[in-house]
């Protein structure tokens, strides 16, 4: 038995899904009987929308059909709380669903997709997706300060250095006056210069 098991993590799960896992046992049961749709469309429910969140997850993969049906949703608030649920998931499909809402005219929408793209610690399994030219994009054009933010977040915290982003972090500090912008790019060039020996800039 593996150290995580002993802690009541199944081994394999990481420390997001642990944390879930975690709320789903302390939470009451919500809807039992709903259908996954059903529970979707909970999401149009300020009220409701954790609950929803915590049953959908507690029945895994067989709502990913579901969940990609909501990324198509009229409301950004259900296009938003499944790019959310996403995140969890390493599912090449879902994660390919995702794509069409970097483009989303919601910020908040597209913010989710950028991290359920691009999160590492999130998931359980490698990610199917190559997020780095999808997340240079958003630095380049995204209308929104938060969302050019959380892709430069994730670009600094990817797990493997790679040689297509240490330029996006010079010029973010050369040019860019934002101070998160900036931090960002900085812890970056930092993590990236200390995994491949480089002199860091």
């Amino acid at each position: 038995m593996t150290e995580d098991a002993c802690c009541g993590i199944p081994p394999g799960e990481s420390a997001h899904a642990a944390t879930i896992r975690r709320m789903i046992a302390a939470a009451p049961r919500f809807r039992p009987g709903a259908t996954p749709a059903e529970l979707v469309e909970e999401f149009t429910d300020p009220e409701h929308r954790m609950p929803a969140f915590l049953a959908l997850y507690e029945r895994g993969d067989e709502v990913l059909p579901h969940i990609r049906a909501g990324l198509r949703h009229p409301d950004w608030q259900v296009r938003r709380w499944c790019a959310l649920f996403a995140d969890n998931f390493a599912d090449a499909e879902t994660l390919r669903a995702l794509v069409p809402l970097l483009r989303d005219p919601r910020s908040k929408v597209r913010l989710w997709a950028v991290h359920s793209l691009a999160c590492e610690v999130c998931k359980d399994g490698p990610n199917p997706i190559d997020p780095i030219p999808l997340l240079l994009e958003r630095i380049e054009t995204d209308g929104s300060l938060r969302v050019r933010r959380q892709a430069v977040a994730m670009l600094a915290h990817h797990l493997a250095p790679d040689p297509r982003v240490t330029s996006v972090f010079r010029k973010i500090l050369k040019e860019e006056e934002d101070r998160k912008l900036r931090l960002h790019a900085a812890d970056g060039l930092k993590r990236y210069g200390a995994a491949t020996g480089e002199a860091r800039s």
